[in-house]
């Protein structure tokens, strides 16, 4: 990660003053499935996506993120509001990647942003306070000026080479990882190039949840709660923090 002139520590964060954010969006909450599939509209074509969160939230997920950059708005929205419907009882929250007046329109339960979407505030003030707000992050700086957002999480990354983004920042590595948890006390996502013989090195350095893409992704919902259970099985048992994460699994984000 970058270096930033700043304040360290944390006594500043956000998270901890007190906003009347959804309160399942915990530490606690992301120790207990510390899995975070990301579905790409772009796997899905004409599919409903309903059908994949609700064995999603049989195989013990708890947070799906619908990320859709190349649909049109509306196109986004009806993709978004299928999800929604189809996770209703499953026990799985719906966030929508970038798009905070998408979020709103489907009934997602929040919004996850990049650098250069909207701000923090300005998704708080369209979506109120229950919905919850969680920001990408690749460099000390932008973990700095996060703690003074109204932002509920933080994900960093890329922490390993990712295949899934074209224009992904330059890697962070795993001590990118202890750097931003030594700044934020919420709950950090970690993201970028995860598979099942990384997680648990990231968790060990700090992370309380891996978002994944292409390691969840498969043919059927069945194929994907499979691979989310294999996921969430690599997480059960945390390694000493130092482990460098390598692995020759080519099915990573």
């Amino acid at each position: 990660m970058a270096s930033t002139p700043g304040s360290s520590g944390v006594s500043a964060d956000r998270h901890l003053l007190g906003r009347t954010a959804a309160s399942w969006c915990s530490r606690a909450f992301f120790a207990a499935s510390p899995v975070y599939p990301i579905l790409d509209a772009s796997f899905f074509g004409e599919r409903d996506p309903g059908p994949v969160l609700r064995a999603l939230g049989a195989a013990g997920i708890r947070i799906v993120q619908l990320r859709g950059k190349g649909l049109p708005a509306g196109a986004f929205v009806s993709w978004a509001s299928a999800g929604v419907r189809g996770a209703a009882g499953s026990g799985v929250r719906v966030l929508v990647n970038d798009r905070a007046d998408v979020a709103l329109l489907a009934g997602a339960d929040g919004v996850h942003l990049g650098q250069d979407d909207v701000s923090a505030r300005t998704a708080r003030r369209l979506l109120g306070d229950r919905a919850v707000i969680g920001l990408s992050t690749h460099t000390r700086a932008e973990v700095e000026l996060a703690r003074r957002e109204p932002a509920d999480y933080l994900a960093v990354g890329p922490v390993f080479d990712t295949a899934t983004k074209a224009d992904a920042a330059p890697v962070v590595s795993l001590t990118g990882v202890r750097e931003a948890r030594e700044r934020w006390r919420g709950p950090l996502i970690a993201i970028g190039g995860m598979n099942r013989a990384r997680i648990r090195s990231v968790l060990a350095a700090g992370a309380d949840a891996a978002a994944v893409i292409s390691a969840v992704s498969g043919a059927s919902s069945g194929e994907i709660a499979h691979r989310a259970r294999a996921l969430l099985a690599a997480a059960g048992s945390r390694p000493e923090a130092g482990s460098d994460g390598s692995s020759q699994d080519t099915r990573r984000d």
